[in-house]
């Protein structure tokens, strides 16, 4: 049973965001996020823990991350703020096991990191208004009012789960 849920998360991109189009034409921008975790077990030794999200974007935010994945400036190992809804899908993987998915639609991102990671050749400002809004050290996007139909979510993209055996960091 598939749960939905606000999500906010702060991680690192696991690959390089990837533009899709639904059939009726509406984009996407999806990537895979690594959120990770450290604390002490009960004998005192440090763990780490990773958790890994695929998220996608649509709309007018999805156009502003596929002009920063262009640019250079939203890829692989990037770090980011993103915030939207979580919901949960299990699917079969290529040997047949039950696997879950932790499936983020997001509604706003916000490089994070250094200055020099997040801004790159755009001096000072991040994105401005072209991006939707530019924030202290990183450039941050949010999805405007063009929120897409029911028909238009991810579901009426080929189903491909980022899951491939091996953690794509």
């Amino acid at each position: 049973m598939a749960g939905i849920a606000k999500i906010t998360l702060v991680g690192n991109l696991g690959r390089d965001p990837e533009t899709r189009y639904t059939p009726n034409g509406k984009m996407n921008v999806r990537f895979t996020m690594a959120v990770s975790r450290r604390f002490n077990d009960q004998s005192g030794q440090q763990q780490e823990r990773t958790n890994w999200y695929s998220v996608t974007a649509w709309g007018g935010l999805a156009e502003t991350l596929d002009r920063m994945a262009q640019n250079g400036y939203l890829s692989k190992g990037k770090q980011v703020y993103v915030d939207g809804r979580f919901e949960t899908r299990e699917y079969q993987d290529q040997q047949g096991q039950t696997r879950t998915s932790l499936d983020v639609t997001a509604n706003e991102l916000q490089l994070l990191g250094s200055r020099a990671d997040s801004e790159g050749g755009f001096g000072g400002g991040g994105y401005g208004a072209e991006a939707g809004a530019a924030a202290g050290a990183g450039a941050a996007a949010s999805r405007s009012q063009d929120r897409p139909d029911q028909e238009d979510q991810p579901g009426t993209i080929e189903e491909v789960p980022w899951d491939d055996g091996e953690p794509p960091f």
